[in-house]
C-alpha cells in the first residue's frame, strides 16, 4: 500500500477513469490556495480520449495575510476558542466533501460555522455549485500549545467521505476518499485554554497498542514498487505504508469482512524518508480511535526500519459497514525545506460484518 506522492500520481494517471489530482498550479505559501484537477502537465501525455476528469477541488484560507515581501504571516492563537475563516472551491464529483483538522499532527475536533455548534473530527458537506467559492469558518479550542510554540495546523479534505460500499452495488471506493491537505503555521501568543472532554466525542475502540521497528525486507520493498522500482536512493525521499489484518495482507485492499463481536487485530508499518516523524491516527468512519494510550502515535523514520504499531479493534463497537484508514501527519516536514513531506493516509478500507 504505497504512500507516496509521486507513487499516488503515477497510479491515478495510469487509470483509465480517474479524479484527476494533479500537483498544484499554485504556491500555497504565496497564496494559501492550492487546486487539484490539472491535467495540462500531465507527465505521462495520455489522449485526451483516455482520461475522463470526474472533478476538481480547492481550498484555502478566506483571508489570508502576508507580508511586505508577499511571504504568507502565520496564523495567531490569543486564548479562547479559535476562529479559521476558510473556502473551498469545487466542480463535477468533487462537490461532496469533508475536512479533518490537525494541530502539531494531533486530531482536533471544531465546531463548524458556530460556536454553538457541537465537536466533531469531521463535518460532510455537498457543495451546490461548480467553481463558486464556498465560505466557512473552523472553530476550535488547540488540543496543545503553549505560549511561544509555532505549531502547524494542518487541514485535509476528504473527497466524497460519505461513500461506503454497500457489497451489492460495489466493493470498491475506486478514487473516492483521496486527499488533499493544506498547511498553515499557527503561532502561540498564550497557552491553549483546557477543553472540555466531556464536550469532545470519543471512540475508544483500540487496546494493546504496541509501537516498535522492524528491518525493511526485499519483499516490503517488492511488493510496495507498483509501476517504480523501490531502492535504497528511493526510500531516501519518499514514504510506503502497509497494513494486515490478523496478520494477513489483504489479495484485495477495498474491503474485508469481520466478525460481529471479537477484535480484530490491525498492523500498521510506516518505513522510508529517514527523520521524519508523524503522529499516526487510526479511524473509523472518519473519527479517530482512542486507547488508554490515547489517540495519536508516534513514529520516527529510520534508514532501513520500519515504524510498526499494532492494534486491536474491538469489532463489537462497529456498524455493519465501517470505512477504516489511518492518517500519518508529519510534524517535521520544516526539517527538510528541499524535499516533499506531507499527510498521508492509507487507502480506505471496509470492514464489514
Amino acid at each position: 500500500m504505497q504512500k507516496s506522492w509521486i507513487f499516488r500520481l503515477v497510479a491515478a494517471l495510469v487509470a483509465v477513469v480517474v479524479l484527476a489530482t494533479g500537483c498544484s498550479t499554485k504556491n500555497p505559501e504565496e497564496d494559501g490556495w492550492s487546486d487539484i484537477g490539472n491535467t495540462d502537465s500531465n507527465p505521462f501525455e495520455l489522449d485526451d480520449k483516455d482520461t475522463v476528469v470526474l472533478g476538481h477541488m480547492g481550498h484555502g484560507l478566506a483571508n489570508p495575510e502576508f507580508d511586505e515581501n508577499g511571504g504568507r504571516l502565520p496564523l495567531r492563537y490569543n486564548g479562547g476558542e479559535f476562529k479559521i475563516d476558510y473556502t473551498v472551491n469545487a466542480a463535477g464529483k468533487a462537490k461532496n466533501v469533508g475536512f479533518l483538522v490537525f494541530v502539531d499532527g494531533i486530531p482536533q475536533p471544531y465546531k463548524f460555522n458556530t460556536a454553538d455548534a457541537p465537536y466533531e473530527y469531521m463535518h460532510f458537506f455537498e457543495l451546490e455549485e461548480d467553481d463558486q467559492k464556498t465560505p466557512f469558518s473552523f472553530i476550535f479550542t488547540p488540543v496543545t500549545g503553549k505560549r511561544g510554540d509555532t505549531l502547524n495546523v494542518s487541514i485535509a479534505s476528504v473527497y466524497n467521505p460519505a461513500f461506503i460500499p454497500d457489497m451489492k452495488e460495489t466493493s470498491s471506493y475506486g478514487s473516492y476518499h483521496d486527499r488533499l491537505e493544506m498547511v498553515y503555521s499557527l503561532v502561540f501568543d498564550k497557552d491553549s485554554d483546557a477543553l472540555d472532554v466531556s464536550s469532545i466525542p470519543q471512540y475508544e475502540y483500540l487496546s494493546d497498542v504496541h509501537l516498535s521497528t522492524e528491518l525493511i525486507t526485499k519483499e516490503m520493498m517488492e511488493t510496495q514498487g507498483g509501476f517504480v522500482t523501490i531502492d535504497s536512493e528511493t526510500l531516501e525521499k519518499n514514504v510506503f505504508s502497509r497494513l494486515y489484518f490478523d496478520g494477513e495482507g489483504l489479495s484485495k485492499v477495498d474491503n474485508l469482512q469481520v466478525k460481529d463481536s471479537g477484535t480484530l487485530h490491525v498492523t500498521f508499518q510506516i518505513f522510508g524518508h529517514p527523520g521524519v516523524r508523524y503522529q499516526n491516527t487510526f479511524y473509523i468512519n472518519h473519527k479517530p480511535l482512542t486507547s488508554k494510550e490515547g489517540s495519536t502515535f508516534e513514529t520516527v523514520l529510520a534508514k532501513g526500519e520500519a515504524a510498526v504499531i499494532d492494534v486491536d479493534i474491538d469489532l463489537g463497537k462497529l456498524e455493519d459497514f465501517n470505512t477504516f484508514y489511518v492518517v500519518s501527519v508529519p510534524v517535521n516536514a520544516a526539517d527538510f525545506p528541499d524535499d516533499v513531506v506531507v499527510l498521508e493516509k492509507t487507502a480506505s478500507i471496509l470492514l464489514y460484518k
